[in-house]
């Protein structure tokens, strides 16, 4: 389990790394350079940073020097199409002391629009020697392998395709290993939902719950029947019981 930190400032960086590095939780830090969400970039965090590759140095050499433990870098490919720096990005991260990368296939401007291109992963990592892990557009143990084939990526980072799907890992590993793909039944979907809803509510209490489950009680439901008179009834329920 990697300490995921997002920030901008070195001295602050470090002594944030040096904390959760006391944790025994945590087996390393991950700096996050790849947001693109404006609360995040706004401040000159998240994919900001690669913006400025200077200052991202100097973030990283910061929290090298602040944990022992294994420090990472997730970005993405630049800013926009006009600055894909990405590579030289991830030539600074090893430089200065990350140990692995993660990369989303994307710019920051395109959010989470268009296609992931693997292609410009698979040049990072013709030029590191440090781990580099793909992240973008994983959604099928397919995908997994072709992006694997096309990048020579040491592994994947999943999102939004395991939104309502936490099978899509154990899916993968089968495939990969040789074995044959299964989905899950309609009864283990629904099971899955109420432990994620029962596992929600021990967590963050029950009303809050209730109204932060509701997208992800539509993710497990997508492309089943009556899944849309579905989504109604659970938008409009004010409690685990309803």
């Amino acid at each position: 389990i990697y300490a995921q930190l997002f920030g901008h400032d070195p001295v602050y960086m470090a002594e944030a790394a040096k904390r959760l590095s006391d944790m025994p939780a945590f087996s390393g830090i991950d700096l996050n350079a790849g947001c693109p969400a404006p609360k995040v970039t706004g401040s000159g965090s998240g994919s900001a940073l690669m913006k400025d590759i200077a200052l991202a140095e100097k973030n990283v050499l910061a929290l090298r020097k602040a944990t022992k433990k294994r420090l990472s870098v997730k970005f993405r490919l630049g800013w926009d199409e006009d600055s894909r720096n990405g590579l030289a990005f991830a030539r600074m991260c090893e430089d200065a002391g990350a140990e692995q990368i993660c990369v989303h296939a994307r710019t920051r401007a395109q959010q989470y629009a268009g296609k992931a291109d693997w292609q410009a992963v698979a040049r990072i990592k013709q030029a590191v020697r440090i781990p580099v892990i793909l992240n973008g557009d994983i959604f099928t143990p397919q995908d997994a392998q072709q992006a694997l084939r096309q990048t020579g990526a040491d592994g994947l980072a999943m999102g939004r395709g395991t939104l309502g799907n936490p099978w899509l890992f154990g899916r993968i590993k089968r495939v990969l290993a040789g074995e044959a793909d299964s989905l899950p039944t309609a009864e283990e979907i629904i099971a899955m939902a109420l432990r994620h809803l029962r596992l929600m509510a021990q967590f963050k209490g029950e009303v809050r719950a209730v109204i932060e489950m509701r997208k992800h009680l539509a993710w497990y439901l997508r492309g089943s029947r009556g899944a849309a008179q579905a989504r109604v009834r659970i938008n409009a329920a004010r409690s685990m019981d309803e």
